[in-house]
């Protein structure tokens, strides 16, 4: 298993400032907690979330696929690297935003 776990995160819709996908690179090593980040909005904005001068950008550990979809208003699976990559550096996401349930 590697030092990092990619997930993409899919948030019901609530309004055009909250973001509708959620894409983490967790740290397996340090409790879960995402070293980096990025969110995407219904108008397909994606913006890295930063944090300057901490070693992550979550308050709390990221829960696993199976906890984190146990709530009806999120869906998550897990992504490779180079999704995650694609994602973190691009400014207007191209895939699918639509809830999966």
């Amino acid at each position: 298993m590697g030092k990092f776990e990619y997930i993409k995160c899919y948030w019901k819709y609530i309004n055009d400032e909250t973001p509708v996908l959620l894409f983490y690179e967790i740290d397996l090593e340090n409790e879960r907690y995402a070293t980096r980040m990025t969110e995407v909005y219904v108008n397909r904005e994606a913006i890295p979330v930063m944090e300057p001068g901490f070693e992550f950008i979550t308050e709390k550990p990221i829960p696993v696929i199976d906890e984190i979809n146990k709530d009806k208003d999120f869906y998550a699976e897990i992504i490779s690297k180079e999704e995650f990559e694609e994602v973190y550096r691009c400014s207007i996401y191209s895939g699918n935003i639509t809830f999966p349930k």
